[in-house]
């Protein structure tokens, strides 16, 4: 019943062109006080969604201006000049670490002139077969959901593919050693998960590791793990969907929009819109308060 009330309201938003009168509210914000950025939360990217997600980036480009990694962390460059977009901004990131984000995304990102931040897993990167199923349906996807029977589905990147992204321009980011919850770890567990993770990554990539974005909900984490994420890493980005003014908002805490390849043209637009926001309003000010000192 909520996915059906949910796709209604989508649809009425898209019907009414709701969404469209936000978007030119987001054009106006960005024009007097931006740079605004929408950081989008993306997972698999499937051979078969490959034209629904370009559609959708191609609607995207059309109301937003596409950045990469490098000029999202220049935003908190003291020196950088401050853009000047007429548009808000929008970054892609991509998490877990899937190969369908090296063969399918990646590319149609570059395509477009623009580059994605890939969060990976280095405890999946590289796996094959049985095992690379065994942890994605273990660690990644914990629904209890029988096995998918396409290969591409839980397929990772291996360490040779992450590395060739790098050089390509793209940013690889950190999503804990083995996709876990942060929330009740021990200092030892929190050690492996965030700093042994980003060492790992670094020895694949030739590159530091600047990125972190912790797995699952929104409160998957405490004060002594985002502590620990600020000392080694200069952004953290949260699973909350929000907005990102870098005047306002801290690199320690980056909300994140959940935007998927095979979403339908009524869902990505409300998404991309910011009328979801205010509906996490409360659970924003709850994730501060958990991470305040």
């Amino acid at each position: 019943m909520r996915r059906f009330l949910r796709t209604s309201v989508m649809q009425t938003v898209a019907s009414l062109h709701l969404d469209e009168v936000m978007l030119r509210r987001q054009r106006w914000q960005a024009s007097r006080g931006g740079p605004l950025v929408l950081v989008v939360e993306t997972h698999e990217t499937l051979k078969r969604d490959a034209d629904q997600l370009r559609h959708q980036l191609e609607w995207v480009a059309e109301r937003f201006t596409l950045i990469s990694p490098e000029t999202f962390f220049g935003l908190w460059d003291g020196a950088a000049t401050r853009p000047m977009w007429s548009k808000p901004a929008v970054l892609f990131t991509f998490d877990d670490g899937r190969e369908s984000n090296y063969t399918v995304a990646a590319p149609i990102l570059e395509s477009m002139g623009t580059r994605g931040l890939f969060f990976v897993v280095p405890d999946f990167i590289g796996l094959t077969a049985r095992a690379a199923r065994d942890f994605y349906y273990s660690s990644i996807d914990i629904r209890g959901i029988a096995p998918s029977e396409s290969v591409e589905q839980w397929t990772p990147m291996n360490p040779d593919q992450l590395a060739d992204l790098a050089r390509r321009g793209h940013s690889i980011g950190n999503h804990t050693l083995s996709h876990v919850s942060l929330a009740s770890l021990p200092r030892s567990g929190l050690e492996r998960q965030i700093v042994t993770s980003a060492a790992r990554i670094s020895s694949w990539i030739h590159k530091s590791v600047e990125a972190f974005a912790w797995p699952y909900s929104w409160n998957a984490i405490n004060r002594e793990a985002w502590d620990l994420i600020r000392k080694t890493h200069r952004f953290c980005f949260s699973p909350c969907p929000g907005i990102t003014n870098y005047s306002k908002n801290s690199p320690h805490l980056i909300w994140r929009t959940e935007i998927e390849a095979y979403y339908s043209h009524a869902q990505y637009r409300f998404m991309y819109s910011g009328l979801v926001n205010p509906a996490w309003e409360g659970r924003r000010r709850r994730l501060k308060a958990i991470l305040k000192p």
